[in-house]
């Protein structure tokens, strides 16, 4: 009998040991959750302004439904210019083509823990264009 309570203040002491790692590493699974998130809807912005723009809807009406985007987190933030991020081109077979850019910079300060994400997350889209 008195071996099974030893034992059980063994377990108590290792549980305070290694809770606090288990907390962190909730902790950064979860963010890396919010980050992907944020990469994905990144994607998704580009592949619908590309889409928007090869049926010939004004680059002003998406520029104003995608001007003020925001992620899930405010690590990363995205500008959209349509005259930098969306160029019309024809490939060699007479096709009209655009292509959409977009790239999220980092928005954090310096000396920060997010600096060791990556300073900038690009997404680009070549859709044919229909007419």
């Amino acid at each position: 009998m008195s071996y099974l309570r030893n034992k059980r203040g063994q377990a108590m002491v290792e549980f305070t040991i290694i809770i606090p790692f288990f907390i962190f590493m909730l902790y950064g699974f979860s963010y890396m959750g919010m980050f992907f998130h944020d990469y994905l809807t990144l994607n998704e912005m580009t592949r619908n302004i590309a889409r928007q723009a090869s049926v010939g809807i004004s680059l002003d009406k998406i520029k104003e439904n995608y001007n003020n985007q925001t992620f899930l987190t405010n690590v990363y933030i995205v500008t959209f210019d349509p005259e930098r991020d969306v160029k019309d081109s024809e490939d060699s077979s007479g096709e009209k083509n655009v292509t959409v850019t977009l790239t999220a910079a980092r928005n954090v300060t310096k000396d920060s823990f997010w600096e060791v994400l990556p300073a900038s997350i690009s997404s680009s889209l070549t859709m044919r264009k229909e007419e």
